[in-house]
This record gives structure tokens, C-alpha cells and sequence, in this order.
């Protein structure tokens, strides 16, 4: 997702040949050195870098009056097409394939691989729910890959599936983690608005709030639980029941959102390299849940009926709208 990064360099050392014409032939070298994998990884940083800590206390979750409306427990033995569509997509260094997506003993299962298809030199995959939620509590347990170069996102934004009915584009973008595999004890999470009519008639920056976690557990050793409740008053991230922080909703866009879980790779927020000694890998998630509250079914259909609605014209202004890059979104 989402911020330009400054990272440190990472120097090699490249061996030296000396000699003339008449030396004997030396082994050429390879194309791109070998990365040393013990050398100290640089420090993710970002003008949007906002260290959270994790709170004391375990919150009873999901909060008091909340339903169960959506779920995959992964118990079958293959995917619910149903409920799931695919990421599909190349991006960033990797192209996504729906045969890296499967379910085994009880989890989803997204494979990480090394193999050149349409133009990039790895493949990962992802999941997109069918179904679209406002106003809820989202909820997965995963375990994120113990490998550097590898973005592992579990977030909401819609999506508009080429076989449905043509749609608006999306306005909101709420990332309940996103996690690189080269720094397994640090997350992000945050806001996104990623609608330009609403960037240009607010003067507001796309990204509404990032924040991470910088001590967390070694997310690659164990599964986890990553959830928000996302209400019409106020937005609360948690990690493991723990909250890590609760922000008003006011001041960005509201919009149905599919729930998407997948890994591709990247150097997005720090990794120096995919590091190909430890592919194949996987990702492996335990489920996905979707909670809503009966108080809040109102204001849904408000927000899905406003979403329909042609936007009146925007005032005549030299100003340009502040927006993410495609290389900054997941």
C-alpha cells in the first residue's frame, strides 16, 4: 500500500580481475550478485511513519451485539467460488495466479513461487470477497511468510469484478495489515481515501492515517489475528485483541468493500530482495469474518444508496487533486 520509501543501499562486493589479452579465461560473472542475506536490513521510513504501541489489556472481541454475516473457515478442500474471486493481477515483482490459491488442512493457502510469468519473476495470489460490507468488525488469522520480499495485505476496498455489473470506482481503502516479510515483528495498517472527486473538492491528502507496529510478535513463527471495527462514529484496529488504534470516521469517504486477503512480492515498505532460498514458500490463513451490528443497517443503505448517486460537478480549480502513485497501493 502505499507510501514512497527512503531506503538505505545495499553495497555488494564485486571480485576484481586484473590480466591482459593473453591471460588465461576467467569464469564471467553472474548477472546480478548474489544478496548477502546476513547484511543488516535498512529501516523502513516514510514521511507517513507513525509508530502505535499495542494496548495493555485484551478486548472481548467481536464487540458486544455484533452477527456473524460473513465467514470462510477454510475446512474444505478448495476454494469457495461463491463467495471468493481472484487477484489476478502483475504487480510490483510478482504476477498473481489463481493456481496459487488452494485450501489444505483447514487453511487457505497462497503459494510463493519462483517462476518468470508475464514479464515478472515470481507468482503469488490473493482472494476477493464476492460480497460487499460497510459497517462491520473484520477479522483473519494468518501467519505471514518467513521470507524477505514478500507483501502480505488483509484489507477492505471494493473491487468490480469483471463477470457483475459494472460499478463506481472505489472511494475507500481500509488496510487492517500489511506485513513485509523481511521485518517479521513490524505492520502497518491505516486509511486510504482513494477517491479523486473527493480528494479534489476537499483539498485533502489520499492517505487519512498510517501507523505502525514495530515490536509485534514474530508474525512468521505463529498465527495471528488482525481485526477492525469500522462504525459510523469511529475506526478501532486491534492485533490479537489488543487495540492499537481508534480514530473518528469523519473526514473520509464511507463505501461497500470487499474483503481481500493476498501476498505478492515487493520492496514496498523496506525489503531488499525476494530472497529465493527459502521458495517455494506459502502463506497460509486460518479464516476471514465479517460481524455486523443491527443499529448500524441504516446508515449501510444510506452509504450504498449515496454510492449510486451522480456526483454533482465539481467547481472549476487549477488545483490537482493529491493522490497515491500506482506503485504505493497494494
Amino acid at each position: 500500500m502505499k507510501t514512497r520509501l527512503h531506503l538505505g543501499l545495499v553495497l555488494l562486493a564485486l571480485p576484481l580481475f586484473t590480466g591482459s589479452a593473453f591471460a588465461a579465461p576467467v569464469a564471467s560473472l553472474p548477472d546480478s550478485p548474489s544478496p548477502d542475506l546476513q547484511a543488516k536490513r535498512p529501516k523502513f521510513s516514510s514521511k507517513i511513519h507513525i509508530p502505535v504501541k499495542l494496548a495493555a489489556d485484551v478486548t472481548s472481541l467481536p464487540p458486544t451485539g455484533y452477527e456473524l454475516v460473513f465467514s470462510d473457515e477454510f475446512n474444505g478442500d478448495t476454494i469457495d467460488t461463491q463467495k471468493w474471486g481472484f487477484r489476478l493481477e502483475s504487480k510490483m515483482l510478482s504476477t498473481q495466479q489463481r493456481e496459487n490459491i488452494s485450501v489444505k488442512d483447514g487453511n487457505l493457502e497462497i503459494a510463493l513461487r519462483k517462476e518468470s510469468v508475464r514479464g515478472k519473476d515470481y507468482t503469488g495470489g490473493g482472494v476477493i470477497s464476492r460480497e460487499t460490507f460497510v459497517y462491520g468488525y473484520y477479522e483473519a488469522r494468518f501467519r505471514t511468510p518467513p521470507a524477505e520480499g514478500w507483501h502480505t495485505a488483509f484489507w477492505a476496498m471494493r473491487k468490480n469484478f469483471p463477470d457483475q455489473p459494472p460499478g463506481p470506482p472505489a472511494l475507500l481503502e481500509l488496510d487492517f495489515c500489511e506485513q513485509d516479510g523481511g521485518d517479521p515483528h513490524f505492520y502497518s495498517f491505516g486509511v486510504i481515501n482513494q477517491s479523486r472527486y473527493h480528494q479534489k473538492k476537499n483539498r485533502q491528502s489520499w492517505n487519512a492515517g498510517r501507523w505502525v507496529i514495530e515490536d509485534a510478535p514474530d508474525t512468521s513463527a505463529s498465527f495471528n489475528v488482525w481485526s477492525c471495527e469500522f462504525t459510523p462514529e469511529v475506526t478501532r484496529f486491534y492485533f490479537n485483541g489488543r487495540l492499537t488504534k481508534e480514530l473518528s470516521s469523519a473526514g473520509f469517504p464511507h463505501d461497500p468493500m470487499s474483503v481481500w486477503f493476498s501476498v505478492i512480492a515487493s520492496k514496498l515498505k523496506g525489503d531488499r530482495w525476494v530472497d529465493e532460498s527459502k521458495l517455494p514458500n506459502a502463506v497460509l490463513c486460518d479464516y476471514v469474518r465479517v460481524y455486523q451490528h443491527p443499529k448500524y443497517r441504516e446508515a449501510e443503505a444510506a452509504v450504498r444508496a449515496a454510492v449510486l448517486l451522480p456526483l454533482p460537478p465539481l467547481e472549476n480549480s487549477k488545483a490537482k487533486p493529491a493522490g497515491p502513485k500506482l506503485e504505493d497501493l497494494n
